[in-house]
């Protein structure tokens, strides 16, 4: 079973952006909530396992797809939940996770709430979305324990919440809950992804080709005839595997230009 996370308490918060120089950063947590910080990548404290972000995701020259999809089992989460998970399920009080009835824990795999909190935000101003594709047989159970689990509160969140200043510091005071962050829609039901990612596009207007779908299944690459782009992972989403995933984004969408 995972780990459990460690996440910042609320009175953290977690900013990104790049120094002066155009020195690639990572994102920080900060006790005093005052917008975006400038720390240089080499200064850059965090709390969480990985403390820089690849090199591919820290250049705004570059592009990014405009919505990221992710499969659920063993891509965000280490368990099939129709197989693994017996419900009921109880939220620990900090919502970093889950336990059955038979006493297993669920959480995420240990980078996905700092990918989550931070990935809609590497292109600046063009807000990446997020969505979810996933055949699992138990929708239900799935999207109770999405809503369960919790993300850490970053800077950026104040940009949902209003441009007042007394709002702004009740948005960076929260953490957000998982399932809200996937504002481009989630698809959970058994089923060929097909059906799943025309029904996000149809929903988004998105392009297929401003797609990127991570998953761990190799069969699920019936869904790049639709145009978008698929990153197999292997033992879940990190960092790298995100970083990677953009590159081959990027390939395929210059070899069609």
């Amino acid at each position: 079973m995972p780990r459990k996370l460690s996440f910042p308490t609320s009175s953290s918060t977690l900013s990104l952006a790049s120094s002066a120089a155009g020195t690639p950063v990572t994102p920080t947590f900060s006790s005093t909530p005052s917008g975006l910080s400038s720390t240089p990548m080499s200064a850059t404290p965090s709390p969480f396992p990985r403390a820089n972000l690849p090199a591919s995701l820290c250049d705004p020259s570059l592009p990014f797809p405009r919505l990221i999809v992710f499969d659920l089992d063993y891509t965000l989460w280490p368990f099939w939940v129709d197989t693994h998970v017996t419900p009921p399920l109880k939220i620990n009080a900090t919502h970093t996770g889950a336990t059955d009835r038979t006493g297993e824990d669920f959480t995420f795999y240990d980078e996905v709430p700092e990918i989550l909190a931070v990935l809609p935000y590497l292109n600046g101003p063009n807000k990446i979305k997020l969505g979810v594709a996933s055949r699992t047989s138990a929708p239900n159970l799935a999207r109770e324990l999405l809503k369960g689990l919790h993300i850490p509160p970053t800077a950026s969140f104040q940009d949902e919440e209003g441009s007042s200043s007394g709002r702004k510091s009740s948005a960076l005071s929260k953490k957000k809950v998982a399932i809200d962050v996937f504002d481009g829609g989630l698809e959970i039901y058994p089923g060929s992804k097909i059906k799943h990612f025309e029904t996000l596009q149809k929903r988004t207007g998105i392009r297929f080709e401003d797609i990127l779908f991570f998953d761990d299944e190799s069969r699920n690459r019936e869904t790049e005839q639709l145009g978008l782009t698929m990153k197999l992972v292997i033992d879940g989403v990190t960092w790298e595997e995100i970083g990677q995933g953009v590159e081959l984004w990027r390939s395929r969408r210059s070899r069609a230009q």
